[in-house]
């Protein structure tokens, strides 16, 4: 695939920049429709190494059992942050004082699937940029 340039002639196809700028670019007033401020099941999440402590408890909430969502606490007394998350080990979660050994188990369960999904997200992302990379040049 060759380069495309945007020469004055009319009839050129627009660089991949401007193709890009394009899509980016708003629709002319008339064509604007309201939009109402909801979240779409295509909404990406948050990315993990962004979370904060508040987004790490709300995820021990959610994903692990009723039993390990008391940990809760303890994620604020020791500022787990979604970087934190991602790293924690059967250890710290014992030097944390999280005892019971299934308790850890099944939070080092749901952490090991979160960080999967993390991955995931990141390798789709690469290829689609590897995608755009691709279409221009």
């Amino acid at each position: 695939m060759g380069v495309y340039t945007n020469n004055s002639n009319n009839n050129a196809p627009p660089t991949c920049m401007a193709q890009a700028e394009a899509k980016k670019s708003p629709p002319a007033a008339e064509e604007s429709v309201p939009v109402t401020k909801t979240k779409s099941k295509t909404a990406r999440p948050k990315p993990v190494y962004l979370w904060t402590v508040a987004d790490s408890q709300k995820w021990l909430r959610r994903h692990c059992s009723e039993r390990c969502a008391t940990y809760s606490d303890l994620f604020q007394k020791h500022e787990i942050t979604g970087r934190a998350l991602l790293r924690i080990t059967d250890d710290s979660l014992h030097r944390m004082g999280i005892e019971d050994e299934k308790d850890r188990e099944d939070i080092l369960r749901e952490m090991i699937k979160q960080r999967l999904k993390t991955d995931i997200m990141e390798i789709r992302d690469m290829e689609m940029m590897n995608n755009v990379y691709e279409n221009c040049y």
